[in-house]
């Protein structure tokens, strides 16, 4: 079957065979969704997103990570919609329904967010209090249970008798949970706090190396720690994961940039505006994060290309986006997490920035360690997202879509420009070389030889030549027309030419003198101003 008949086709009874997805396959996607600590973090923030939070406070138990705590002030959740998720609505979020007065792009979907911190932890506590409604708080133990579930007599599997055709006849369980008494000081307001109190071992330990083994933590101001550490080091591995942690999380949610000119030319400005106007913050130990995006100090400037403003309809399916494409010229970006093309899907990063540039193609040896580049996607492409959030099936039509018109821009527009711009600067730089080391010749000329000279005219790739008009041997003037040779002339190595033809020069001066002993000291000696100088 073709990709087109597949996305094309509707989920209607055909009267073929049925092919029914067990349900022992979803509990183990929600044991092992999330590649990192801070993917799992980020669907929290994305949970605290959609509950309209201003705020979110990640506090990692940081120097000993015994203890973790995600706190939002959002419209939080009552006790009876707690009750349906973990009595059979984990997966099947009634969020985009129930939420459609959000002014916000919403993010959620599957409602298996919260259960994302059990990476980390084996229990944890939520207490939320939501604007109407029972609040509740609730203690939630996690089983480590994928062996176990894989058993055919597995306890934590049972067959329900009589099912609702809408109902599952299988029910797995995947922890315990326990109502705890709710105290009104919880929170000033509204929100959802979930505190994860059983930490895996491995991940305190390591997360207690990483300080230890690193530069410790960042600047208490995200800016100067993006501008003043993480900017000196090739990869994040180089800082730890803690660093890593708090890079990752800053990439990835709806926050704002460190400012307004983060990216050259000013391609964020708009961007910058809308996600101000939300007034999202989200803090990790105290520090508030931005974008760790700050493209400044390249002495050779940077290329920046916009990806235009695309909509289209593929299969009954509107996909809509733009964004920017930013080249570093001269220079590896650093660090290397911040190569590559980042796709977000209504504000928030897909994984990591991705180095391939979506699988192009076309080997541009090391320029493509200069590009990073944003793709913001304001609708669609959320039918190509894997089950994890962190990455694309890269055969969805929407994805094979954007990733054209990606490929497209890189290979007419970002690249040439790049190359004009290195080759422009090359030949600049190529003149001014050529024209400081004609005067170095001529100040070798003059200090050794007491010699008058003049510049001469230039050659086809635009070196200014050198005329030795009068020349001084012994007590005597003498007149002369020395010319130095044009260095394209000369059989040798391009980047030999000039040098080349300057020590040809000295030595024809050089042969003016009466005897063999001087020709020799003379030459030595100017021969050895114009290395110093060169």
């Amino acid at each position: 079957m073709s990709e087109a008949n597949v996305e094309s086709e509707k989920p209607e009874a055909s009267g073929g065979n049925k092919i029914v997805l067990h349900e022992k396959a979803f509990a183990h996607l929600t044991r092992g969704m999330y590649r990192s600590p801070a993917s799992a973090l980020r669907e929290l923030v994305s949970n605290a997103w959609d509950a309209r939070a201003h705020k979110v406070e990640i506090r990692t138990g940081i120097p000993h990570f015994v203890e973790l705590t995600v706190t939002d002030d959002g419209e939080g959740f009552d006790e009876a919609e707690f009750l349906r998720i973990v009595k059979g609505g984990l997966g099947n979020s009634e969020k985009r329904i129930r939420d459609t007065d959000n002014t916000r792009p919403l993010i959620g979907r599957l409602g298996v967010g919260m259960f994302g911190i059990a990476q980390i932890c084996g229990s944890f506590v939520i207490a939320s209090r939501p604007k109407k409604g029972k609040p509740f708080k609730a203690r939630i133990r996690l089983y480590n249970f994928r062996e176990e579930l894989d058993k055919t007599d597995s306890p934590l599997v049972r067959r329900r008798e009589k099912v609702a055709d809408t109902e599952s006849s299988l029910e797995i369980d995947i922890g315990e949970y326990e109502l705890l008494a709710f105290s009104e000081d919880e929170f000033e307001g509204t929100g959802t706090r979930i505190v994860a109190d059983v930490m895996h071992p491995v991940f305190s330990r390591t997360f207690r190396d990483s300080i230890q083994q690193s530069d410790g933590v960042p600047d208490r101001e995200w800016g100067v720690a993006v501008k003043k550490q993480i900017s000196k080091h090739h990869s994040l591995q180089e800082l730890g994961e803690y660093f890593r942690l708090i890079w990752e999380i800053a990439a990835s949610v709806p926050i704002p940039y460190l400012g307004d000119d983060a990216v050259p030319s000013g391609r964020v400005v708009n961007v910058q505006k809308d996600l101000l106007k939300e007034d999202f913050q989200v803090l990790v130990d105290g520090i508030q994060l931005f974008k760790p995006v700050w493209l400044k100090g390249n002495r050779n400037g940077y290329t920046t290309i916009d990806v235009p403003y695309t909509e289209t309809t593929l299969y009954n399916r509107k996909i809509a986006f733009q964004g920017y494409i930013a080249v570093q010229e001269g220079k590896q970006l650093k660090p290397d997490e911040l190569r590559g093309i980042m796709i977000r899907v209504k504000g928030v990063g897909i994984g990591l920035y991705d180095p391939s540039l979506l699988d192009y193609r076309f080997n541009e040896g090391p320029r493509s360690r200069w590009v990073t580049g944003e793709i913001f996607v304001s609708e669609g492409l959320e039918n190509a997202l894997n089950v994890d959030r962190d990455s694309f099936n890269r055969f969805h039509p929407q994805f094979r879509f954007l990733q054209r018109q990606v490929h497209k821009l890189l290979r007419e527009e970002v690249f040439p420009e790049v190359y004009s711009k290195i080759k422009r600067r090359s030949n600049r730089r190529a003149k001014e070389n050529a024209s400081a080391r004609t005067e170095a010749l001529a100040e070798a000329v003059q200090e050794t030889f007491a010699a008058k000279t003049r510049q001469g005219p230039a050659n086809a790739a635009g070196m200014p030549s050198l005329v030795v008009r009068s020349i001084k041997i012994g007590e005597s003037d003498r007149s002369t027309d020395v010319r130095s040779e044009d260095p394209d002339e000369l059989d040798t190595k391009k980047g030999n030419r000039q040098l080349a033809s300057s020590v040809l020069t000295l030595f024809d001066l050089a042969l003016m003198q009466p005897t063999k002993n001087q020709m020799r000291q003379i030459f030595t000696k100017a021969l050895l101003k114009l290395l110093r100088d060169w």
